[in-house]
């Protein structure tokens, strides 16, 4: 079985909260308070990967998540939950494939076809699941100091090109904590805090599980306070613009100009859109093929195939970058991902603690 290291969990863990949503201003409906929503929303989904998530793997550390489902409620039910998983999972990263796609088009390459852009990076992650989990989780590892250091790089050209303005974060919270916690929840435990379900199709490749639970506590901590600062940036700079351009952090560097050379760094936030698109479309590819390959015994390769296609084609599904986004906030994040981000997990925690249970109380007699 292919086996990963912590530090190659951990480094997937951030790359995959940090995605693409460290470009956007997240909870934009509670404007220049937005990043304090982010902040709560973090703590909400730490809460949630602790207390359920890395609590059900503890109790089954040995199987993943739909082996889980099988285990607690059998296979008539557990073929539905399960598939409905798989469904879930190809549309998560169907988003992330047309997202890019959409985006690229917009701000970098608008000759170029819908279609080669999608396929393009479907293919590349398609070629990436074919050599393996072990292989992927490396490449985080390799990749994750690079993204974090381009990150950094804005930060500091945005501060020394004095384009932060930290008077538009104030007044805090004149409206109250009501507008913050309208977009923190569960806007923000759908996308990105609460996707970290997904990790429980991973978790049990982990080469050592000791100390697992910790470090995948503190990757998760250490991106959350990541996205929030990258809020608190984009707001700082652009003020009330953020929350009406499609990509605010592209919109802020391109007024970077440091001594009167460097400028015009669009294609270094393209680069972290697409390495950020790639490594969680690639994550949800994963997830997918492994769960598909439990339900259907089909060779892998004709999995990744299936999903492959089907992630593809689904891209299609949308007529336009809007009307994604208003799927997937004004229905998605609100009614859709929190069934599987957080009451079916929910479930499979409270049936697991009590089959223990039950297992104690037939050894003690």
């Amino acid at each position: 079985m292919e086996k990963i290291s912590l530090n190659q969990l951990g480094s997937m863990i951030i790359l995959f909260l940090i995605g693409s949503s460290s470009l956007f201003l997240l909870a934009s409906d509670a404007g220049k308070d937005a990043w304090i929503a982010v902040f709560v929303g973090m703590l909400i989904g730490l809460v949630l990967l602790g207390a359920v998530n890395l609590t059900l793997y503890r109790l089954m550390p040995e199987l993943n998540l739909v082996e889980m489902i099988f285990e607690l409620l059998g296979k008539p039910i557990g073929y539905i939950i399960s598939f409905s998983y798989v469904v879930y999972f190809c549309y998560k990263a169907i988003r992330n494939v047309r997202e890019f796609g959409d985006l690229m088009i917009m701000y970098l390459l608008p000759e170029t076809p819908l279609a080669a852009l999608m396929l393009l990076i479907c293919a590349i992650a398609a070629f990436t699941v074919f050599h393996g989990i072990d292989v992927f989780f490396r490449m985080a590892e390799a990749i994750l100091p690079i993204i974090v250091g381009i990150y950094i790089l804005f930060f500091v050209l945005i501060a020394v090109s004095g384009l932060l303005h930290f008077q538009n974060l104030t007044p805090i919270m004149d409206a109250g904590f009501g507008p913050i916690w309208d977009a923190a929840f569960p806007e923000l435990i759908s996308f990105p805090f609460g996707e970290l379900v997904l990790f429980l199709m991973f978790w049990k490749y982990v080469a050592k599980s000791k100390g697992l639970m910790s470090l995948s506590l503190k990757s998760y901590f250490f991106a959350g306070c990541f996205i929030t600062l990258t809020n608190v940036i984009i707001f700082a700079g652009l003020g009330n613009i953020s929350t009406t351009v499609s990509i605010p952090l592209m919109q802020l560097t391109s007024h970077i100009e440091v001594f009167q050379f460097l400028d015009r760094i669009d294609s270094f936030v393209a680069l972290q859109l697409f390495t950020g698109v790639f490594f969680k479309l690639t994550a949800y590819y994963f997830g997918a093929v492994l769960a598909l390959s439990y339900l259907i015994k089909f060779k892998r390769k004709y999995n990744i195939i299936l999903i492959g296609a089907a992630i593809f084609i689904g891209s299609f599904v949308f007529r336009s970058y809007m009307e994604q986004v208003r799927i997937g906030f004004q229905l998605n994040v609100k009614y859709h991902f929190p069934i599987f981000q957080m009451l079916l997990p929910l479930l499979l925690l409270l049936l697991a603690i009590m089959k223990k249970r039950r297992s104690e109380k037939v050894l003690l007699e």
